[in-house]
């Protein structure tokens, strides 16, 4: 007897909701989830992602749709995220720290059908749902804050409810679909949305397993957020091999200590800057991380002063140093324990599934120690950019995701990043276009001229830079200017530091020359 659409697909695909049913037939019992004083096993785990599945269904949420979500980690946003797994429809995660027009862009852009807001960031929301045609249903993601909840929201509390069944539904859901709308942003002024599919994700399970050690027997804590990809990574991650994941509201240095000692924590997912500031933490010296084994530093290298202070608090724990971006799921390169020390300044070797090389403008691979453009192929890259064809085609020119680092490959077979392709500054592990600052300062009445770098900074990695030129007979206010930007824009991309400058170096063609303002700059921090 001939197979019909939905056995033949069921028979051989590859889908983040199957990672689900499959983990609570393997796990069961075992714990999957904590959240504060919640124990969810893998079991209730899939219960609940079906209940959500069947509760989008009845909304009226399709394969193809998209919901976006804008909160903190909690566990009905995991729920809700691998319930839309299950019958073909994409989460698209806001950052949370986004504000006005940023969040306009995006729901104008991803166009989905619905949008669940955290309660204390329901204000943000109000004042420009008219300007958001495509959502039919507003939710509400209840933190407990006491506010009330708008008439035409929907609580999830309520949408979360037992009056869904838990049966898998049964949806035709191919490898290829898309499985996230996750937006990024670049050297453009505004955000990409990227297409990541269900395959990509299952790549980046085979690299975690094979090139960072993830094991049944980890403990780790998720409080990197969940609308970035690699907090994303990490929770399929816990699911698929069956560790416990502590699911926390946002990172804070203290509760990573105190959960790392209650929870026996084994691996810790953090940029530079937070190992950075963790030892730093009073009373850190009383907390026991005996049971840390693994830590993972990505976003940047991990600087050699910050290794030498952690060898000598403990000297056991395996580091690694990570390189990728949301448009190849994370995968790219990873640095191994044993060679850490040695290649300290290095991101690594290629992962597991993937080719990464470097190459010069002509798209020719150059050899090594020359300093060219790093691209990858392989099953972990991204469909595109949504809606954005001719980018998506420059982007996968011959074959080949053009990532827009610079970098070399030393005579081990050792990649190193040295520099963006263009100015997109990368701070505290999330990435700022440079563009998109400048145009916001540049409406400020007093400002005439701005450019924005990146800075070395030992906390952030790069600190945003802004060089201002005042407008004839004005004074630039450095509060004024930090608080003109915190109104507009989402806090990280906020200057750090702001340089008021009589002239900016120029080409003759008018071009600012951002290589010779950061030259300058450092010349006069050396002095």
């Amino acid at each position: 007897m001939a197979l019909n659409r939905l056995q033949e697909n069921l028979l051989r695909r590859a889908t983040l909701g199957d990672l689900v049913t499959r983990s609570a037939l393997r796990f069961g019992n075992r714990t999957a989830l904590v959240a504060g004083q919640e124990m969810i096993d893998f079991k209730t785990l899939n219960e609940k992602s079906c209940r959500a599945a069947n509760a989008f269904l009845e909304m009226g949420i399709a394969k193809g749709d998209r919901v976006a979500f804008m909160t903190h980690n909690c566990l009905d946003y995991i729920y809700c995220r691998l319930g839309l797994s299950k019958i073909g429809a994409a989460p698209v995660p806001l950052n949370f720290m986004l504000k006005g027009e940023e969040i306009v862009y995006i729901i104008q852009d991803s166009e989905p059908r619905a949008f669940f807001v955290e309660d204390s960031l329901v204000e943000s929301i109000i004042p420009v749902q008219p300007r958001l045609p495509s959502v039919q249903h507003f939710g509400w993601f209840d933190f407990g804050s006491g506010k009330p909840i708008p008439a035409d929201f929907v609580n999830l509390k309520d949408f979360l409810s037992d009056k869904y069944p838990a049966a898998e539904p049964e949806v035709v859901i191919d490898s290829d679909d898309m499985a996230t709308l996750m937006y990024t942003t670049g050297t453009e002024s505004f955000p990409k949305g990227v297409v990541t599919t269900h395959l990509n994700y299952y790549m980046s399970m085979l690299h975690l397993a094979c090139d960072c050690d993830f094991r049944r027997e980890d403990v780790l804590v998720i409080d990197i957020p969940l609308f970035h990809v690699a907090g994303t990574t990490v929770l399929l991650a816990s699911i698929t091999f069956g560790s416990k994941a502590i699911i926390a509201y946002a990172p804070d240095p203290m509760n990573i200590l105190r959960t790392t000692e209650a929870q026996k924590v084994t691996m810790w997912i953090y940029p530079p800057t937070l190992y950075h500031a963790l030892p730093s933490i009073p009373g850190f010296e009383q907390f026991d991380l005996s049971s840390l084994k693994k830590c993972i530093s990505f976003g940047s290298v991990m600087a050699p002063g910050i290794l030498e202070r952690w060898k000598g608090i403990k000297p056991d724990i395996q580091w690694r140093n990570y390189w990728g971006q949301t448009e190849s799921s994370p995968v790219g390169t990873t640095s191994a324990p044993e060679d850490f020390e040695e290649k300290i300044n290095s991101i690594g070797i290629s992962d597991t599934g993937v080719t990464v090389r470097v190459f010069d403008e002509n798209d020719q691979e150059l050899p090594p120690g020359q300093v060219g453009e790093l691209v990858i192929r392989g099953p972990a890259i991204m469909n595109g950019y949504w809606r954005k064809e001719e980018l998506t085609e420059k982007t996968l020119a011959n074959g080949w995701l053009h990532t827009g680092d610079m970098g070399f490959m030393d005579q081990d077979g050792y990649y190193h990043f040295t520099d963006r392709k263009k100015d997109m500054i990368k701070t505290g592990g999330e990435n700022v276009s440079s563009q998109e600052v400048e145009s916001v300062i540049l409406g400020h009445p007093h400002v005439n001229q701005v450019a924005v770098i990146g800075q070395p900074d030992e906390y952030w990695s790069e600190a945003v830079t802004a060089f201002i030129v005042p407008r004839p007979g004005q004074d630039i206010i450095t509060e004024e200017i930090i608080l003109f930007c915190k109104e507009r824009m989402a806090g990280y991309k906020v200057p750090k530091k702001i340089c008021v400058v009589a002239e900016l170096p120029m080409s003759p063609t008018g071009k600012v020359l951002k290589r010779k303002l950061r030259d300058e700059y450092s010349k006069q921090r050396a002095q």
